[in-house]
C-alpha cells in the first residue's frame, strides 16, 4: 500500500507502480540511485524488503549496493550467497519466484527466519555480454501472488541497475588508471608536461618542478615560451600550429630554470586524443641532458681542436672553412695541407663526411684525420693517399656499415692548375664571375671504407684566374629542411655564391651560414654542415717561401 498525491492508501497497479518508481529515481545516480530504487520498489510493490546487490564471484558473496527493510535503509550488508534464494538467481541467471513457504524451503537460513520471510522474487543483473553482475530482489513477510506481480517492473529496473553498476565500474576503472598513471608520472625521474589545445601547461610532475626550480602553481597556466630562451621562443611561436599537426616529435631544446640557468633537455612529445580521436592536447616527456652534455662538450672541444684553428694565409689564395655539427660532435671534416717541401709547392684542401653523425661518426672522422696528417703532406700522388686512406678505413668500419665520402683538392700555384680526387663526395663547384658560370669538378670514385681494394684516380683542371671561387661542402647544407619540410637546395646555395662573389672567402662563408640560419628559423639541423671557400685573389707566382 502506498500514499499517492494525498489519495487514500491503496495497492498500485503495474503502470502506477512503474511511474512511482521512475519519479523516485529519475534524478538519482550512483549510490543515490540504488537507494532510491530499492526504497521506491519496496513501496510500490508493497513488500517488506528490497535490495540490489553486486555479485563477488571470487568469494561467492553478495554485496548490497542498497538494502531497504522494514521502512529504513540497512547499511553494510555482505552475505554468503550459498543457501539463499539469491543463489538460485545467480546460478540460473533467471527469474526466481517463491510466492509462499520461503522459510520451509530454506530452514537453515537464520536471516530468513529472523525476518519472518514468507515470499521472495529476484531477477539477475546482467552485463552487455549476459554475464552475471548481481541481482535485484524483493522479500515479504506475507505471501505473494502466484503470478508474480511487478515482474516487468523488476526486469526494467534490473536493466537500469545493471547499466548504472557497469557505469560505476567503468568510472572506478578510469579512476584506478588515473591513480596508477599519476603515481607513475609522479615517481618518474623524467619530467612530464601536459599541454592543452591553446598550448597552455595544464599538468606537470615533480621531476619538472625539481628540474626547473619552479613550483607547480608557477608553471600551470603558462606556456613553454615562459621557460624558453629568446632564440627558441621564436621557433615555438612560428611553429605553434605545426606542433599539433604531427604525432610524435623528438627534439632537443633549452629550458630556462627559475635561477636563469639554461638546461639542455631532450623532449619526446605526442598528441593526446579523446575516445573519438579528437586532439585534446599534447604530452611531453622531458629529460635533463646536463650531465650528458658536459661529457659531449668536452669531446666537442677536443674535436674542434682537430680542425684548422686559423684561416690560412697563402699568397694569391684566400681560404676559409667552417663546420656546424647538429650534435655536440659530428662526422664532418675539413682540413688544410701544405707540401712546400716537394718539387711543386701545392696547397691541399680536404672535406669529408662520415655517414650519420654523433660520437661514432666523430671517431671515424678522427681516424681519417690522423691518417691524412701522416700522409697527405708527403710528396706524391693524391690518389695514392686517398687509396691508402680507403684501405685503412675499410679495416676499421667493415663491421659497422659506416662509410665516408671525401673530396681532396690541391692547388698548384706554379702550374696554375687544380688536381683533385673525388671519393663518393658531391662535386666541388668552381664559379667564374666574369662568365657567370659554374663548373662542377666531377670525377669517379666510390665512398671510403666500402671496398678496400678500390684504387682512386686523380682529375685536373687548368686555367685558374683571379676572382674565381672554388667551394666544397657537405650535404648538410643543401639538404637542410625547415619546419615545413622545404629543402635549402643547391639552387639557393649557388645564388648566394653568385651574389657574394665580390667578397673575400670569409664573407662568402658568412653569407652562406647566415642564410642557412635564417632558413631554419630555429629549427634544429638533422645533419652536420661543412663548407670551404677558396678564392683566387692574385695570379700565382713562383716564389720559394710562401707564408701560411
Amino acid at each position: 500500500m502506498v500514499q499517492i498525491d494525498n489519495l487514500p492508501l491503496r495497492t498500485l497497479d503495474e503502470v502506477e507502480a512503474l511511474q512511482f518508481i521512475v519519479k523516485g529515481t529519475a534524478t538519482a545516480t550512483g549510490e543515490s540511485f540504488f537507494a532510491s530504487l530499492v526504497e521506491n520498489l519496496s513501496k510500490a510493490l508493497n513488500t517488506h524488503s528490497a535490495w540490489v546487490t553486486e555479485y563477488l564471484e571470487e568469494s561467492g558473496q553478495l554485496r548490497a549496493l542498497a538494502f531497504w527493510a522494514a521502512g529504513e535503509m540497512v547499511t553494510g550488508s555482505l552475505i554468503d550467497v550459498t543457501g539463499t534464494p539469491c543463489e538460485v538467481v545467480i546460478e540460473t541467471v533467471g527469474l526466481v519466484h517463491y510466492p509462499d513457504n520461503l522459510a520451509e524451503l530454506y530452514p537453515s537460513n537464520f536471516l530468513l527466519r529472523k525476518s519472518n520471510a514468507v515470499s521472495y522474487m529476484g531477477v539477475p543483473l546482467l552485463d552487455t555480454e549476459n554475464r552475471i553482475l548481481g541481482n535485484l530482489a524483493v522479500l515479504d513477510t506475507r505471501p505473494m501472488p502466484k503470478e508474480p506481480r511487478g515482474l516487468n517492473i523488476m526486469k526494467i529496473f534490473a536493466a537500469r541497475a545493471s547499466a548504472e553498476l557497469q557505469r560505476l565500474r567503468a568510472e572506478a576503472e578510469v579512476r584506478q588508471r588515473e591513480v596508477k598513471f599519476r603515481r607513475i608520472i609522479e615517481t618518474a625521474g623524467e619530467g612530464f608536461m601536459l599541454l592543452d589545445r591553446e598550448y597552455k601547461i595544464i599538468d606537470v610532475n615533480a621531476a619538472i618542478c625539481k628540474m626547473s626550480g619552479f613550483n607547480r602553481d608557477e608553471i600551470i597556466g603558462k606556456t613553454p615560451l615562459h621557460f624558453s630562451p629568446d632564440h627558441y621562443k621564436n621557433f615555438l611561436w612560428e611553429n605553434r600550429k605545426g606542433l599539433f599537426s604531427g604525432l610524435t616529435d623528438e627534439f632537443e631544446c633549452i629550458m630556462v630554470s627559475k635561477e636563469g640557468r639554461n638546461i639542455p633537455v631532450l623532449v619526446h612529445s605526442n598528441l593526446l586524443r579523446n575516445d573519438e580521436g579528437e586532439i585534446i592536447g599534447k604530452m611531453a616527456f622531458i629529460t635533463d641532458l646536463t650531465a650528458q652534455k658536459k661529457s659531449l662538450t668536452l669531446a666537442a672541444g677536443i674535436q674542434k681542436r682537430l680542425l684548422p684553428q686559423e684561416k690560412p694565409q697563402v699568397y694569391g689564395i684566400d681560404i676559409d672553412g667552417r663546420t656546424l655539427s647538429c650534435d655536440e660532435v659530428g662526422g664532418d671534416y675539413f682540413d688544410f695541407f701544405w707540401d712546400q717541401n716537394c718539387q711543386h709547392n701545392q696547397y691541399g684542401i680536404v672535406v669529408g663526411d662520415v655517414m650519420g653523425h654523433g660520437v661514432d661518426a666523430a671517431l671515424i672522422m678522427a681516424t681519417a684525420r690522423t691518417f691524412l696528417h701522416l700522409n697527405a703532406s708527403q710528396c706524391g700522388n693524391t690518389a695514392q693517399v686517398v687509396s691508402g686512406l680507403n684501405r685503412h678505413l675499410a679495416l676499421d668500419v667493415l663491421d659497422t656499415s659506416r662509410f665516408m665520402t671525401l673530396f681532396f683538392i690541391k692547388i698548384d700555384p706554379i702550374g696554375n692548375k687544380l688536381s683533385w680526387v673525388r671519393a663518393g663526395h658531391e662535386p666541388a663547384l668552381l664559379y667564374d664571375p666574369e662568365e657567370d658560370r659554374f663548373v662542377e669538378l666531377k670525377g669517379t670514385g666510390m665512398a671510403l671504407g666500402i671496398d678496400e681494394n678500390y684504387e682512386y684516380s686523380e682529375n685536373t683542371f687548368t686555367g685558374l684566374r683571379c676572382g674565381q671561387i672554388i667551394t666544397i661542402g657537405t650535404d648538410g647544407i643543401w639538404e637542410a629542411l625547415d619546419r615545413s619540410g622545404k629543402m635549402f637546395g643547391k639552387k639557393r646555395l649557388r645564388q648566394i655564391i653568385r651574389e657574394t662573389s665580390h667578397l673575400d672567402a670569409t664573407g662568402v662563408l658568412d653569407s652562406i651560414f647566415d642564410s642557412l640560419s635564417t632558413f631554419l628559423s630555429g629549427q634544429r639541423q638533422n645533419d652536420d654542415s661543412t663548407f670551404v671557400v677558396i678564392k683566387i685573389t692574385k695570379k700565382p707566382k713562383s716564389i720559394d717561401n710562401w707564408e701560411i
